[in-house]
């Protein structure tokens, strides 16, 4: 036993106020530390966890104090002392992410792409762009789909309505 835990059940050694606390992570990432009494913490207090000789700063955003519930597991020590901590170091290098905001009235289009890294897809049917070509003044265009539409691969696998698309051209 160790700081009144045994490591194999609280592996982590926590500071709170100069005092050594032993620790685990359970499933859901809070840390809990058995103990006597409440320790002086507050939400945005600064812990620290003890990883070798590296300290880690851990700001407390939850905390709950539970009378009893350590069972005796690991410990004599009676209370558990529940925290949820956000890792300050961690913290400064990941990316910061920016959100804005933005009041549309109204949309008028079909093609629209609202927010930031997202990914717009169209897929056209053969017979839109038939129809958007046929009404094009591009008299290329029309001739390089009519011969797109007439080859026997391309024609075999739009099957029996090439000869409609081909009226349109």
């Amino acid at each position: 036993m160790k700081n009144n835990v045994d490591t194999f059940f609280y592996p982590d050694i926590v500071m709170i106020e100069g005092m050594e606390f032993g620790a685990q992570k359970n499933s859901a990432g809070k840390l809990l530390i058995p103990c006597g009494d409440m320790p002086d913490i507050d939400f945005g207090k600064i812990i620290e966890q003890k990883i070798g000789n590296k300290l880690i700063p851990l700001k407390i955003t939850d905390y709950q104090f539970r009378e009893g519930h350590s069972l005796g597991v690991g410990t004599n020590l009676p209370n558990m002392l529940e925290l949820e901590t956000v890792n300050t170091l961690a913290e400064q290098h990941k990316p910061k992410t920016s959100s804005s905001t933005v009041n549309i009235g109204s949309i008028t289009s079909d093609n629209v792409q609202i927010g930031d890294h997202n990914v717009q897809l169209h897929n056209a049917t053969i017979k839109e762009i038939v129809e958007h070509v046929s009404k094009s003044d591009d008299p290329e265009a029309k001739s390089k789909l009519k011969s797109l539409l007439e080859n026997p691969t391309v024609s075999s696998l739009v099957g029996a309505g090439v000869t409609a698309l081909l009226a349109m051209l």
